[in-house]
């Protein structure tokens, strides 16, 4: 490894966060090597694309020993909609992502930044005050508990092996490429249809965040070596649900009639209040989200209405 190289393997590099990701840290100078179980040519073409499953031992240590990085930023995950909360392959990707790791800081790798979650918090603990980095964890789902168990884990590895690693709690997440069943792509599509939108109360307060502002985090994390451990990101604003979906209403031009409130019940066991604080997120990197969520909400409608086209 060169002195002063500055080589990133980035996993999950096709995803709905991986996608901005990759094109964020390019941006701050990385070489890039990108990890995806398929590529394709619309992938950006600056990085280095390897096709590999990183549940798979030997293909992890291949891609550690070909690309030799300096940085690892771990994003890949199972992430089947709705059920991944209480999936088995939540424990084998806790397994397999601390064998990448451990992997990683042998070959000498010097900077990690993973997703972690804001499900590792207790929930059953929280307020109407913002969620901080000291706040209790106890996560009630099984994908809450292998990410915290990955940390502690990563951690100890981290300290022996003198690698630095940061943990990037992400909150509500939203932009292209995101499954049509979530909040907000579902209430798009069907608003830009003229169709009636099934919703809960709406009454939930939420933290969102654009995925590309939340690449940009992650790519200032991974090129700020003193930034360790967990680390709130987040748009640290609160907003109600219901204004989420009556904003894109009037962004779509159509009228909040077609919002049905109250036709789905409220997610057991999901806090009222989930906001983050993201003051050493703002101190520590000098991070802001990049516009206001009304920006992010149009520029989101407009690539669904270009995908519909």
């Amino acid at each position: 490894m060169k002195e002063g190289a500055r080589t990133v393997l980035l996993t999950g590099a096709s995803g709905f966060i991986g996608c901005p990701a990759t094109a964020a840290l390019l941006a701050r100078g990385f070489r890039v090597h990108a990890v995806s179980r398929n590529p394709k040519p619309e992938h950006d073409a600056n990085a280095t694309w390897h096709q590999a499953d990183l549940l798979d031992a030997s293909q992890r240590r291949e891609l550690i020993e070909r690309t030799q990085a300096t940085h690892l930023v771990h994003l890949a995950w199972h992430v089947g909609h709705g059920s991944f909360w209480h999936a088995p392959e939540n424990d084998v990707w806790r397994d397999a992502s601390l064998d990448l790791f451990r992997l990683f800081a042998e070959r000498g790798g010097r900077r990690a930044v993973f997703a972690g979650s804001c499900a590792e918090y207790d929930w059953t603990a929280l307020g109407d005050q913002p969620v901080r980095e000291t706040d209790p964890c106890r996560p009630a789902t099984a994908y809450g508990r292998a990410k915290l168990a990955l940390l502690e884990q990563t951690a100890e590895i981290a300290l022996r092996r003198s690698v630095s690693l940061a943990w990037a709690r992400f909150f509500l997440l939203f932009g292209e490429r995101e499954d049509p069943r979530r909040l907000v792509p579902s209430v798009i599509d069907n608003l830009l249809r003229g169709q009636e939108v099934m919703l809960t109360s709406g009454r939930q307060i939420r933290d969102l965040l654009e995925t590309r502002d939340a690449a940009s985090a992650l790519a200032m994390l991974a090129d700020q070596d003193s930034v360790s451990g967990p680390i709130n990101v987040a748009s640290g604003r609160a907003v109600s649900l219901r204004e989420v979906a009556e904003r894109i209403a009037r962004l779509c031009g159509q009228p909040a009639s077609l919002l049905k409130f109250g036709a789905l019940p409220n997610r057991e066991g999901e806090p009222p209040y989930l906001v983050a604080d993201i003051a050493r997120l703002s101190r520590e990197t000098g991070f802001a989200p990049g516009a206001p969520l009304e920006s992010r909400l149009g520029e989101c409608i407009a690539w669904h209405r270009g995908r519909a086209a």
